[in-house]
């Protein structure tokens, strides 16, 4: 009987670490995730400045190029990533090649 009870006790000790780690586990993803968040917040405006960039480019250039010229009937799509972090640009690639529409 004492023996059942040794077996007992250390199974509830192993699932309360487990549980304890898991609950550690948790709180630096969900800090993770808002790290990130703020980061992609912070570069809003980095990345209104580039589409401006960009569309003042192609609207006043007089060159009749296949990057600056609306297709009739588009099949492929691009994007373009700007990051100075390549891990956050791996992510993105990634993220873009599981997309539903490509």
């Amino acid at each position: 009987m004492g023996a059942q009870l040794r077996v007992y006790r250390q199974r509830i000790k192993s699932a309360t670490t487990t549980k304890k780690i898991t609950r550690a586990m948790e709180l630096i993803s969900a800090s993770r995730i808002q790290k990130a968040q703020q980061r992609v917040a912070a570069s809003n405006p980095f990345a209104r400045a580039v589409t401006r960039a960009v569309s003042a480019v192609s609207s006043h250039a007089d060159i009749d190029h296949p990057l600056t010229t609306q297709a009739e009937n588009p099949i492929r799509s691009a994007v373009v990533i700007f990051t100075s972090d390549r891990g956050l640009l791996e992510h993105s690639l990634r993220a873009c090649s599981r997309s539903p529409s490509s």
